[in-house]
């Protein structure tokens, strides 16, 4: 039986700063993606709209990474920690658009880029390769508990394909080791199971995935960012780890 692949993202720094998966870039050529950073987090860049960075530099930056993938239109939301995912199509004018309490997004249409903020929760990227249409879901702990990425994969293949037509990739976030939650996050995360007694660390991407198969995803068609935001030594930041900057995670179908 196939299994999950972890991957570590590479490097594309020129023009826009961030990391992508190699093999889906060479796998489907139609597709953008990744997760912006900086080589180190001394370098790296915040996108986030709703923290400290001055709202003039953050938007010039999400001015450019709007010329950089050529999209006409970029999505996104105030993140919420729910389950709610908002569907675009190709109408509206071109720029930056931002919803309020979504925590993914859906689109077919070319041209379109989705983002979601992250900084240890995890980005995950959905790909149907035979309806071309592609899903990215912003992935805290109550997301997932909340049922959104079953929900996401759904609405992808919206009662007309299988699920195993999709591709999954869970991008950085904080690792296993690093995230330490309490006995009631256990249990919503893992309901059939016992919690423990005391705060223990949780794997929430392998639970994303654990999730994803018993929706229909093939393992071999999943993978897993080998980054860590956390203790890792790439550019990503960490709420965690006392930051409260943001990257950016992007995917679009190109013009």
């Amino acid at each position: 039986m196939p299994e999950v692949e972890w991957i570590t993202e590479e490097w594309s720094g020129d023009p826009l700063p961030f990391y992508h998966h190699g093999a889906w870039s060479e796998r489907f050529p139609w597709l953008l993606q990744g997760v912006t950073g900086g080589r180190n987090r001394e370098t790296a860049t915040d996108y986030g709209l709703f923290g400290d960075a001055p709202v003039g530099e953050v938007l010039a930056r999400w001015e450019q990474l709007r010329a950089a993938t050529g999209a006409a239109r970029v999505m996104h939301s105030r993140q919420v920690h729910g389950a709610e995912l908002l569907a675009h199509g190709s109408e509206g004018p071109p720029g930056l658009f931002v919803g309020n309490g979504h925590d993914g997004h859906i689109t077919g249409a070319s041209g379109v880029i989705l983002t979601v903020s992250v900084a240890d929760c995890v980005p995950v990227y959905l790909v149907d390769v035979e309806r071309r249409r592609v899903g990215l879901v912003h992935a805290g702990w109550r997301g997932v508990a909340a049922g959104i990425v079953e929900r996401a994969i759904g609405q992808l293949v919206d009662g007309v394909g299988e699920a195993g037509t999709i591709w999954l990739h869970c991008g950085p976030s904080i690792c296993g080791r690093c995230y330490e939650v309490g006995p009631e996050v256990h249990a919503a995360i893992h309901p059939a199971q016992a919690p423990p007694t005391q705060p223990a660390p949780i794997d929430l991407g392998a639970a994303i995935v654990e999730r994803a198969e018993r929706a229909g995803v093939e393992a071999g068609r999943i993978s897993r960012s080998a980054h860590c935001t956390r203790c890792g030594d790439a550019g990503f930041f960490s709420h965690r780890g006392g930051s409260t900057a943001r990257q950016i995670a992007f995917l679009g179908l190109r013009s």
